[in-house]
């Protein structure tokens, strides 16, 4: 974590003034923890609206709903902050009208969980069969576990769902927890172990990162690590292809 009173970065290129960050619930874990860590130091004018997790089902609805959480603190938040990657195209579309508005330069949260573009990059090359899962997951009862006791066994019955699920998941060796230090670990750990036995894959733990979280909350919002919209630009999917490294 930089140091909040010292770090002369931070105190020339994060923006002055009120600011929302509109993120999505998986990231409460980090957010909320490091906002009680540093509660102290932090600026009293720094807003997080946690957006529903399923949004990622309908990512068609997605820009028109974070579109209303910016309208709507128009006159009140100086910028706004987006805790969102590229997210299936997401948040494309969305405005900056009023406030200049700084996005994630990633694809998911993955890139965000494990601390920057580059370790994700680092991570998919050594082996691109990996199942990802946080505390944000398993609590949203995201897992694969929690799809077939929640969204698929109750749509088309147990049995397909269980094909579904391994079918859907089938190129994936390996059920990787991204450990940020946020959430119950052990109870979070419990259910990764869960679903690599249930899936018969293999079962790793990695150590995330709170450094992108750390910028979303505190800056700098440089252009290396987000899209910056003025007022009047619209985010386009474009300004996220160039991140090969």
């Amino acid at each position: 974590m930089p140091d909040l009173k010292t770090d002369k970065r931070r105190d020339t290129a994060a923006p002055a003034g009120p600011r929302l960050i509109i993120a999505c619930r998986v990231m409460q874990h980090e957010l909320d923890a490091l906002r009680q860590q540093y509660k102290d130091m932090l600026d009293q004018g720094i807003e997080i609206c946690y957006m529903d997790q399923n949004l990622h089902l309908t990512p068609e609805k997605m820009p028109g709903l974070i579109q209303e959480q910016i309208d709507a603190r128009a006159d009140t938040a100086q910028n706004i902050v987006l805790g969102y990657g590229l997210c299936s195209n997401g948040i494309v579309g969305v405005t900056a009208r009023k406030q200049n508005i700084y996005i994630p330069r990633v694809h998911d949260c993955i890139s965000l969980l494990l601390g920057s573009r580059q370790a994700y990059f680092e991570a998919f090359r050594k082996r691109a069969g990996t199942y990802y899962l946080t505390p944000g997951w398993v609590a949203e009862e995201k897992d694969p576990l929690g799809m077939v006791e929640h969204e698929y066994g109750p749509k088309m019955g147990q049995e397909m769902a269980l094909w579904g699920i391994n079918e859907e998941l089938k190129h994936y060796t390996h059920i990787v927890l991204i450990n940020t230090g946020a959430g119950d670990i052990k109870k979070v750990r419990k259910r990764a172990k869960a679903n690599a036995a249930f899936l018969d894959k293999v079962y790793e733990e990695v150590s995330g990162s709170t450094s992108y979280f750390e910028k979303l909350l505190f800056g700098p919002y440089d252009r290396e690590d987000f899209v910056c919209l003025a007022p009047g630009q619209r985010a386009e999917q474009k300004a996220f292809m160039k991140q090969t490294e």
